[in-house]
């Protein structure tokens, strides 16, 4: 990862109060965390992420491009997986049109999928969180 791609996810960090984040790509895996320096309480849902053990934590998987997320081959396709779902390396996740082109985005790990954090249909920008695997 490069130096801005950093740099947008530490500001993703801040801007949304997360204090530990994972992700992994095929050029390498980056783990941030920070102290919570202003001594806010995190919102629920973040406090609730926290007290989660380590093996729910996973590793993010992140978009390739950027384009529109889909869950399914498609806008009125059934979804690849939900949470839950069991992946293998090389199982398809989801896809992202980018200019009238269909691009799978692949699990490169074993896992069990623990959140999709990416609305069905939404803009997504290289780089961007999509899934949380546990790995298995």
């Amino acid at each position: 990862m490069d130096v801005a791609e950093i740099r947008k996810l530490v500001r993703l960090m801040r801007d949304h109060g997360i204090l530990e984040l994972e992700v992994q790509d095929r050029r390498g895996r980056v783990r941030l965390v920070r102290q919570n320096v202003d001594g806010a309480e995190p919102p629920p849902s973040l406090r609730e992420a926290g007290t989660r053990p380590a093996e729910e934590r996973g590793v993010a998987v992140t978009s390739p491009m950027v384009g529109t997320f889909y869950r399914g081959a498609g806008p009125d396709a059934p979804p690849f997986i939900e949470v839950g779902t069991l992946v293998e390396p090389g199982q398809v996740l989801c896809v992202i049109e980018a200019m009238k082109m269909v691009n799978e985005v692949a699990a490169e790990v074993r896992g069990i999928v623990r959140r999709i954090l990416v609305e069905d249909g939404t803009p997504v920008e290289y780089g961007a969180p999509l899934f949380v695997l546990a790995p298995q």
